[in-house]
Order: C-alpha cells, then sequence, then structure tokens
C-alpha cells in the first residue's frame, strides 16, 4: 500500500497447496527448481498465468498497479527472459499496470554485461526493478553502484518492532537517506503493526507491504 493507504502493487508469490491445509514449503521447492533448471519454466508460467488473470479482472483495476516477480540470477541468464516480459506486457496492454522485477541474490551471483543490457534493455520498455531483502544476505551498499535499479525493498528484520528497536530505527533511516540521495523508491516489507506502519511512513518509507 502508499502513503494513502491505497493498493498500489502486488507481488507474485509461487505456492504448492497439497490439501488439507497443507502446502509444501516454497523454502524446498525453490531451491530444487533452481537447482534441477526447473525455475525458468516456473516463472514463464507464472508470468502468462497472472497477465492472463489480470486481463479476466481488469474491469476492476482503475489506478496503477505495480506488479513484481522474484527473478533469481538464473532467471536473468534465462535468454528468453527478455522475450517474457515483452508478453507480459503485451497481455496486460491497455490495463494501468507496471511490471517489476525483483532481483534476488544469492552466493553465486555474478553481474555479467549481457545482465546489465537486459536490464538496461527492459527498464527501456518501461519495466521497473527492484533489489529485494536490501540489507541483508549478499546484498549491501555495493549493489546499488552494480544495478540500474528503481526500488530497493527493506527487508522485513530491519521493520520487525522498529518503533521499539533504535538501533534498527537509526538503519532504517540511513537506508532512506540513501536511497533518496540515489533517487531509489523504497519498498517495507513485513509490515505486521500500526506502530511500525507508523514509523516508517514519518521516516519516509511510503509504500509497504505486509500482513497489517
Amino acid at each position: 500500500v502508499n502513503i494513502r493507504g491505497d493498493v498500489c502493487g502486488v507481488e507474485v508469490l509461487a505456492r504448492w497447496p497439497q490439501g488439507h491445509n497443507y502446502a509444501i514449503s516454497q523454502r524446498e521447492f525453490i531451491p530444487l527448481a533452481e537447482k534441477s533448471g526447473l525455475i525458468n519454466e516456473l516463472t514463464s508460467y507464472l508470468m502468462t498465468a497472472v497477465a492472463r488473470n489480470l486481463v479476466s479482472g481488469g474491469a476492476s483495476i482503475n489506478k496503477t498497479l505495480f506488479v513484481s516477480f522474484n527473478v533469481s540470477p538464473s532467471g536473468l541468464n534465462n535468454p528468453v527472459f527478455y522475450w517474457e516480459c515483452l508478453n507480459f506486457m503485451e497481455i496486460t496492454q491497455g490495463l494501468p499496470i507496471k511490471l517489476m522485477i525483483e532481483i534476488t541474490e544469492n552466493q553465486t551471483f555474478t553481474i555479467t554485461p549481457a545482465i546489465k543490457e537486459l536490464i538496461r534493455s527492459l527498464r527501456n520498455k518501461g519495466v521497473l526493478f527492484a533489489l529485494d531483502d536490501f540489507g541483508t544476505g549478499y546484498s549491501s551498499l555495493s549493489q546499488l553502484a552494480r544495478f540500474p535499479l528503481d526500488a530497493i525493498k527493506l527487508d522485513q528484520t530491519f521493520v520487525r518492532d522498529v518503533h521499539k528497536q533504535p538501533i534498527s530505527q537509526s538503519l532504517v533511516r540511513a537506508i532512506v537517506a540513501v536511497a533518496q540521495a540515489l533517487n531509489l523508491q523504497v519498498i517495507a516489507e513485513g509490515v505486521e503493526s500500526a506502530k511500525e506502519d507508523a514509523f516508517l511512513t514519518k521516516n519516509g518509507v511510503n509504500e509497504r507491504q505486509g500482513f497489517l
């Protein structure tokens, strides 16, 4: 949601339900999909299915809606990923929808000239790029110089109980200041309470997502 409380975007997440309120955790099947090479097929399926679902319910979309997909390093190296993004935009053409790609890093992620060119080309087509889980794992300030980005997603470890965690408060303010200097949007992940939301709003985080 944005600062006014309006829904401004959705994140596409894969789930594998097994019935009777049980589902295989994405922490299990996503790494397996990565290892087996099926992650690209999964991403392709999701992008097409979501685009068609958006079109079927398009009459209810009356404001710009950002639709984001998590893409792995292997996904960015997939030769057809560029065309999958264009296909998504072609299917949803005429709707007020903006495609956002959330880059999820891992230990083996290498920024190649081909990946930089891919991102540059898609941004020229209107696709937005965000660095996911910023501030944890392999994400760091150095990545902001490596990627042509539009947004960073503030990891929920900084957001949880931020209203009563002085260190987290200082880190959030510092990250927001850096993002503003670089003209990047900050999206906070995992917002679960009104107090967390109030602190983030007061300190310049204008887009939040979470159970709240």
